[in-house]
């Protein structure tokens, strides 16, 4: 198995807002681009979410793998979706 090189590598901030409590979400996350033909895109999201309710609703880490960039950022509105959250 080949080893697998960096492309591109940038620190994102994403954030949103919970749609019931109208309180706002902080995610950090690396966003990282492989010279790879499966899944070279990849999203690893850390939560800032400290002094809310929502810190045992959300995830502390998370990660979406795809093929392309919105893909992957597909993933995550979907899952921000289903825990109720918009950007």
């Amino acid at each position: 198995m080949s080893n697998s090189t960096k492309l591109f590598q940038s620190k994102e901030q994403i954030i949103g807002k919970h749609l019931k409590s109208n309180e706002s979400i902080m995610y950090i996350g690396l966003l990282t681009i492989y010279n790879r033909t499966s899944k070279p895109v990849i999203l690893k999201i850390k939560s800032e979410i400290y002094d809310s309710f929502l810190s045992t609703e959300m995830d502390d880490t998370k990660e979406f793998k795809g093929d392309t960039i919105s893909e992957v950022y597909q993933k995550l509105s979907s899952w921000f979706r289903r825990k109720g959250v918009i950007f």
